[in-house]
């Protein structure tokens, strides 16, 4: 039996089965819509969901098109126009000009992208954008998208690679009722939606039931209104006396997070896209991780909204995304303080004593203090929404930015904590700093994870965001939280409990993760399967059928994203850990059709090779990746063992100190090329390296505990007790380390 179900499996990844295509007899139309409800349209028709995307005319049209040149990076590109329609003229993948029709318009402001067919049913987004602000603010101009990365034709940031393609990375938060239409075998689209931009069954759901509800008399407002969901706040929030900030009255909802919350986080889909669906069954968001965001958790790379807003108090209070922002227009319901103060009392912090700055002034604004702006897209500016107070104490040791100093550029971080002190105000939020200790695996951060992870007053994602990290810090302790963290309440904290566990023994995790094998969340489910994958074969009777669901479930989820290179390289992990090499292997080959260039994929095809003993292609794996991505440290690193492999240790120590240069380092490659400097007879570069990865990364036994053998080895023995001090407190009963510290002492 369990033979049969790896031939399935793998007969399943290899067919690549197309997901089944969306239902568009539920969809009416927001012109169906706009009969009964005038005014909300009007609402609508100027919003930024309205002209997310839209075909070119003289009206949705923003960039110059009359006979406009422009040149970046030695490419011209022409916009023209004519009756036919508007065109750009520049260079494709080959390097030749040629001449495409647009498409579609995409996105409105504060820039403005352009779609183009290049075959296949593939729509590119187009990388020189129309600046859409005004003159005054900078706009009204063509510019180059990541105008600091190679997007030559043979970088995988050229406009017609997969990094720009609109069917797998925008398009479902663009359009309604989207259904991908991708052919897995052809590598092609035929991508459909019911409306192009996004109207408003986008956020309601199919709009057939109610309207059969109304033209027959049924409806009923507020109880029977034939939609799956409904968006209307249900939680209120009123002053009472004495107090300065509003009290929440009545239920918290879901709903509107729920239909709102895809389109505007980080997140992998991983089920059906339904604003009646709860978002943790549809996506699984990504946690707080470096380098999306910050140690402290503020907005780093494009996260969007929801990641933030889930630190919040707000959140946690049940504050919705309708408290500030019109449903209908997108906007925020008011551009000054009002915004803010229909929940904290304007009396308490709408005054100088409060901001510390001059009333009516751009530093007496709530959001400039506690919703700084970054910018992304070259011209986009978009406000964190964790609503934090500013730490600038935290800048210098954690490398984070502060509102302060957004804004006092001339000043230092210390000069800006020194003024906050001043006023006599404190922040108790800890998280950036015991976040940044968990980035860097510091065992000695464990006790206060697990305080932190414990403790329910904090916000559910940055307790799931440390409990992640323990698994890099494995130990009793680390087991022991895990385990708690289980049986949460929260769906986040489970996943990250789940994700966490992957140290243990696999037999022992099977013991841990079989209660959450039926979880009523699909992203729960999805991490299960993931840490439980092959295991299907150690056991039988129901626990083999509930596994073999848990599989089928799990297959689905990936193939959502098998248009992408990324998601071809989670089904091949999905493979191997089914004993499938073929399976993964095909996979990977798949990712690289997709994307030749994707580092992750010829990473792992190398070390797929290398362990079905095929170095030559292990070889030419790595050939490729260093040559497409030469700043991966992960990819230096696996060259680099490749030559010792092949006992060439001077070629080698290039590749692995290199390793060590690239901004994904690990602590992992310093130690790695410590210990080949060391067998090439380098020692004091080795002692060097490892003082180094220290430096960045404190409590790491490994590099403490060969730290200090090399200064032995280089007689200078009496400067490792700073080493070993810091041993003693990671591993307190390590003879090795307690031998050593008596031997000091005696010497004294």
């Amino acid at each position: 039996m369990r033979f049969i179900l790896l031939i399935m499996i793998g007969l399943a990844l290899n067919a690549q089965a197309m997901p089944t295509a969306k239902n568009n007899e539920n969809y009416v139309g927001s012109e169906r819509c706009a009969q009964c409800h005038v005014a909300e349209t009007k609402q609508w028709e100027q919003s930024h969901h309205a002209k997310s995307m839209l075909p070119p005319s003289a009206d949705s049209i923003l960039g110059d098109f009359n006979n406009k040149d422009v040149t970046f990076k030695g490419i011209t590109t022409r916009f023209t126009q004519n009756e036919q329609g508007y065109y750009i003229n520049t260079q494709n993948a080959e390097k030749k000009q040629q001449t495409y029709k647009v498409e579609f318009t995409f996105g409105y402001t504060p820039l403005q992208q352009y779609l183009i067919d290049i075959g296949d049913g593939k729509l590119q987004a187009f990388d020189i954008a129309w600046d859409s602000r005004s003159q005054k603010e900078g706009g009204q101009r063509w510019f180059k998208l990541l105008p600091n990365e190679d997007t030559s034709t043979e970088s995988p940031f050229h406009w017609t690679r997969q990094v720009q393609n609109w069917n797998s990375r925008c398009a479902e938060c663009h359009s309604t009722n989207l259904n991908k239409g991708y052919d897995p075998v052809y590598r092609r689209y035929n991508t459909t939606f019911s409306e192009v931009n996004v109207a408003c069954e986008s956020c309601h759901g199919g709009g057939s039931k109610h309207l059969n509800r109304v033209t027959s008399g049924q409806y009923k407002k507020g109880t029977d209104t034939g939609f799956d969901s409904a968006l209307k706040q249900t939680r209120q929030f009123v002053f009472e006396d004495g107090k300065s900030i509003a009290a929440p009255k009545g239920e918290t909802t879901e709903a509107q997070i729920n239909a709102c919350g895809g389109c505007h986080s980080r997140r992998q889909v991983i089920g059906d896209i339904s604003p009646a669906n709860n978002y943790h069954d549809q996506y699984s968001l990504r946690l707080l991780i470096d380098p999306l965001y910050h140690a402290d958790g503020q907005i780093q790379d494009e996260v969007f909204v929801l990641g933030s807003f889930m630190q919040s108090k707000m959140y946690k209070a049940g504050v919705t995304c309708t408290n500030c922002h019109n449903a209908h227009t997108g906007a925020v319901k008011a551009q000054d303080n009002s915004l803010c103060t229909q929940c904290h009392l304007p009396s308490t912090y709408d005054v100088e004593q409060h901001a510390h700055h001059k009333q009516g002034s751009e530093g007496a604004q709530c959001v400039n203090c506690h919703m700084p702006a970054t910018t992304y897209m070259e011209v986009d500016d978009r406000r964190d929404h964790s609503f934090s107070i500013p730490t600038p104490q935290h800048s210098e040791k954690l490398d984070t930015p502060n509102a302060c100093n957004r804004c006092h550029k001339a000043q230092s971080s210390e000069w800006s904590a020194k003024t906050i002190e001043s006023w006599g105000k404190e922040t108790n939020d800890n998280f950036g700093r015991i976040n940044a200790k968990a980035r860097n695996g510091d065992v000695l951060a464990l006790r206060s994870m697990a305080a932190f992870i414990d403790d329910e007053r904090h916000s559910d994602i940055r307790r799931a965001t440390l409990l992640s990290l323990t698994s890099g810090v494995p130990s009793r302790l680390s087991a022991e939280t895990i385990q708690k963290q289980l049986s949460s309440d929260s769906e986040l904290v489970r996943r990250a409990a789940v994700e966490a566990s992957g140290f243990i023994p696999l037999q022992h995790r099977w013991v841990l993760l079989k209660p959450l094998v039926k979880d009523p969340s699909a992203t729960v489910r999805y991490a299960v399967a993931n840490q439980l994958a092959g295991y299907a074969q150690h056991v039988e009777g129901e626990d083999y059928t509930a596994l073999s669901a848990l599989f089928r479930e799990y297959e689905q989820q990936l193939f959502l994203s098998q248009d992408m290179p990324g998601g071809q390289a989670s089904i091949a992990v999905y493979a191997l850990a089914q004993g499938d090499a073929e399976g993964a292997l095909n996979a990977l080959n798949k990712a690289l059709d997709i994307e030749p260039d994707f580092a992750p994929a010829l990473l792992n095809l190398a070390d797929l090779y290398r362990s079905m003993g095929d170095e030559v292609k292990a070889k030419e794996a790595l050939d490729r990746g260093i040559k497409a991505a030469p700043d991966s440290g992960a990819l230096q690193h696996s060259y680099g063992l490749y030559w010792v492999r092949q006992k060439k240790m001077q070629e080698s120590l290039a590749y692995l100190k290199a390793a060590t240069e690239q901004d994904d380092q690990t602590a992992r490659y310093f130690y790695v090329y410590a210990v080949g400097l060391e067998n090439t007879g380098n020692l004091k570069e080795a002692i060097l390296t490892l003082q180094k990865a220290n430096d960045k990364w404190p409590s790491q036994y490994e590099l403490l505990f060969t730290l200090v053998m090399y200064l032995e080895q280089d007689g200078r023995a009496n400067e490792s007790l700073q080493y070993l001090s810091k041993l003693s407190a990671i591993a307190p009963n390590d003879p090795e380390v307690k031998r050593r510290i008596a031997e000091m002492r005696r010497e004294k």
